[in-house]
């Protein structure tokens, strides 16, 4: 089963704090700031990450990382979050919709963790999504997904120079650990 393992929010930067439940508007979480003018986009609304990931990149490099430490708003179990694409939906038991825009580039807030970060988070550090039906959020509500948009699965960004490329990390770590619950229709002939 597909879970929201963790709510997080934060004035601006990071670390972003657990909290039990939250209103979601189409702006994102309700109280979660942002140190950039860039974040405050639609598209960008709320961040994702899968736990299987912050758990294996915290095991892989020896700095233990709990959820919202990497700036995610949102931190899911079973959900696959790094290999879904652009115009894929999850839907939470309370009504709030997402639908994945873009995948989510490390960013240098990321210095105050590991300065390398930066490097070798690149298709592993989750995805954005914009918030396509508002509502609450629960701690431990179930997740469906809806793999209905049509780019390229995973959605990966090319890293720049002298960054390492994450997605097939992201992939073993992912492989056989997520539920995906719903295909896209398919096409009529």
């Amino acid at each position: 089963m597909s879970v929201l393992r963790s709510i997080n929010r934060s004035p601006g930067g990071i670390p972003k704090t657990a909290i039990p439940s939250a209103s979601v508007a189409i702006s994102g979480i309700e109280g979660d700031g942002h140190d950039h003018e860039k974040h405050r986009t639609p598209i960008q609304a709320i961040s994702l990450i899968d736990l299987e990931l912050l758990e294996a990149i915290s095991e892989e490099t020896g700095i233990p990382l709990r959820p919202g430490d990497l700036g995610e708003n949102l931190t899911l179990r079973g959900v696959g979050v790094q290999l879904l694409t652009t115009g894929d939906r999850l839907s939470f038991d309370g009504g709030v919709t997402l639908e994945i825009t873009r995948v989510r580039p490390p960013c240098y807030v990321l210095d105050a963790i590991s300065p390398r970060f930066k490097r070798i988070l690149w298709n592993r550090i989750g995805m954005y999504a914009r918030v396509l039906d508002a509502g609450e959020l629960v701690k431990g509500a179930v997740v469906t997904v809806e793999r209905s948009g049509d780019g390229p699965r995973p959605l990966v960004r090319t890293p720049g120079a002298g960054c390492f490329d994450g997605a097939s990390f992201a992939a073993r770590v992912l492989a056989g650990r997520t539920t995906m619950t719903a295909d896209p229709p398919e096409a009529s002939t």
